[in-house]
């Protein structure tokens, strides 16, 4: 018996969609409401799968009766006829036996040592930056990619802030570059001659460390592999709001982002691949976080990988998207993302949030219209300007979600409603010229367009 049977017998549900086994919306068993809850009843390997874009309530069809009907674990199993193993009963003579040996500790969780990434090559870094910014303008006389980004939950702002782009190639092709060209080794072909630096047709997604261009993926529209990573590149773990207590780790930087745009409780981590660990820097953020909710994929590789992170992290937990199968794609299929990550995090934190009132999008309302980037500053006009207040200036301008907020009250630095870390808020907190300089500044709110005072 699925989810759609046993919810039929408490509330009427309707078919809205056929496709992939259909989907069905009606009231919450639990809240009520009117089309609020939503079921798949073929996810899950047929059992389905139910979700309320209310009460935030999800699962499959053993939570639904333990959910909704009041039942135990092995009640609801033997509800739905799932046979559980059987525990032998104890027998009359090994009650009086002598005592057996105690059972061997659980052995613990294999050694792991997270790698450590250094950036990139100075020259590889000029080049990559020279490219991320180009395409940046690319992408905006692209509609049809924007279009497709905003349906995965990461609208034009969030595109800007992460600086994603655009390559559309050289008359319709892929680029070829010199390898050298961008501080790369030579590499030879088969044939003998030199291979050039391949950068194909795609979506640029660029990942900065504290304001620092550590790597450039594309995501190709046609062929294969999908994902490409240009040579030269860092292969640190994407990890976004490292400032944040809880995470949700993923597969793709693109569901990174919509997931850390959408909820302001919890950061994201990417992967690149299921089978990938986190490096140092990552480790480090998720051994303090009071929760990580781990979305990947379910397969032969996504199963391996839930045990790993389950043996590593006891604060980690399997939290699949209740339909489609990334956070994308259940974006594009009507899933509230914000919902479906509160949904998974520990009261603490949902509590905490309500009565410090913060919810997505309060950060922008109370900063007022759409933040813009800053224009580059001709630094040769003022020679006054002390080399950290210049660097701080970049880091911003590189960073443009970051806020240095600058009242008699408070002085901090933060982004969407978490502290921000870091080489910015070293700056800002450990250099006396650049403490001295921000609280100088007349502004209260202060990003990369008014950091600089007029001298």
């Amino acid at each position: 018996m699925n989810v759609l049977e046993l919810a039929q017998r408490k509330v009427k549900m309707k078919k809205v969609s056929s496709t992939k086994g259909g989907e069905w919306h009606g009231p919450c068993p639990g809240c009520g409401g009117d089309d609020r809850f939503h079921i798949w009843p073929e996810e899950m390997e047929g059992k389905g799968a139910y979700w309320c874009r209310s009460c935030g309530k999800t699962g499959d069809n053993i939570q639904f009766l333990r959910e909704f009907s009041g039942l135990s674990f092995p009640d609801a199993c033997a509800e739905l006829g799932i046979a559980l193993p059987d525990r032998p009963s104890p027998s009359l003579s090994s009650r009086f036996s002598s005592p057996k040996a105690p059972l061997p500790p659980t052995p613990e969780a294999p050694s792991f040592t997270p790698a450590v990434h250094s950036s990139p090559a100075d020259l590889w870094q000029e080049k990559a930056e020279k490219f991320v910014a180009w395409a940046q303008e690319k992408l905006l006389w692209n509609s049809e990619a924007v279009a497709w980004l905003e349906e995965r939950g990461i609208d034009l702002k969030t595109a800007k802030d992460f600086r994603l782009g655009w390559n559309p190639g050289e008359e319709g092709k892929d680029y070829y570059r010199a390898r050298k060209a961008w501080g790369l080794p030579e590499s030879l072909r088969d044939d003998g001659r030199p291979k050039a630096l391949w950068i194909p047709i795609g979506l640029v997604i660029p990942y900065y460390v504290e304001g620092v261009l550590h790597r450039i993926r594309i995501r190709r529209p046609v062929g294969e592999p999908r994902y490409y990573v240009i040579p030269g590149s860092s292969m640190s773990i994407m990890m976004i709001g490292s400032e944040r207590r809880a995470f949700v780790v993923v597969e793709s930087e693109l569901d990174a982002i919509a997931c850390a745009s959408a909820c302001p409780l919890a950061g994201a981590v990417a992967l690149g691949s299921v089978s990938a660990k986190p490096d140092a820097d990552t480790e480090a953020a998720l051994r303090k976080s009071l929760s990580i909710l781990l979305a990947l994929d379910y397969d032969a590789a996504g199963k391996k990988a839930v045990a790993w992170w389950s043996q590593q992290f006891p604060n980690c937990h399997r939290w699949p998207v209740p339909k489609g199968k990334d956070p994308g794609d259940a974006r594009r299929m009507g899933i509230d993302l914000e919902q479906w990550i509160k949904a998974g995090l520990p009261p603490a934190l949902t509590i905490e949030a309500k009565e410090a009132g913060i919810n997505s999008g309060q950060q922008e309302k109370a900063q007022g219209s759409e933040h813009k980037q800053a224009s580059g500053i001709n630094f040769e006009l003022r020679p006054d300007l002390p080399a950290p207040i210049r660097e701080l200036y970049e880091l911003l301008r590189k960073n443009p979600g970051v806020r240095i907020i600058n009242s008699e009250s408070r002085y901090t630095v933060m982004r969407n409603g978490k502290f921000v870390g870091g080489r910015i808020n070293e700056l800002v907190f450990r250099v006396p010229e650049v403490v001295d300089y921000i609280l100088k500044n007349p502004a209260q709110l202060i990003d990369a367009s008014n950091l600089i005072v007029e001298g």
